[in-house]
């Protein structure tokens, strides 16, 4: 029982190490500009996943900003971006998009997509 534990640990672990996000776009805007930041989702079922995306400003929570359902159906903005954000998603690819235009100095933080 102990080796069948162990071998299902690693797989487990091999299972976790193999699913992964990679998450683009960014870097320094002006106030004004806007920015294009994507996320790419490998090792696991992207298209029955919602994706919902956060933000974090030095030194504090995160903070929810936006989330788009699997089938796109469903399309929500945290009150700070309604009007100045689109969100999409593009399942053959794996991919989601957050774009942010009229960008002001609250925008100024650290943007994360979970899948």
């Amino acid at each position: 029982l102990g080796l069948w534990l162990l071998a299902f640990a690693l797989w487990l672990a091999d299972l976790w190490a193999q699913q992964s996000i990679l998450e683009s776009g960014g870097g320094l805007r002006e106030p004004g500009d806007s920015v294009l930041l994507s996320c790419q989702a490998f090792g696991f079922r992207f298209e029955i996943s919602g994706v919902r995306w956060y933000r974090q400003k030095p030194g504090g929570s995160l903070e929810w900003i936006s989330i788009i359902s699997s089938d796109s159906s469903v399309i929500q903005f945290a009150q700070p971006l309604e009007g100045r954000a689109n969100v999409s998603r593009d399942n053959s690819q794996f991919v989601s998009s957050l774009s942010i235009w009229a960008l002001q100095p609250r925008d100024s933080a650290r943007y994360f997509c979970v899948v």
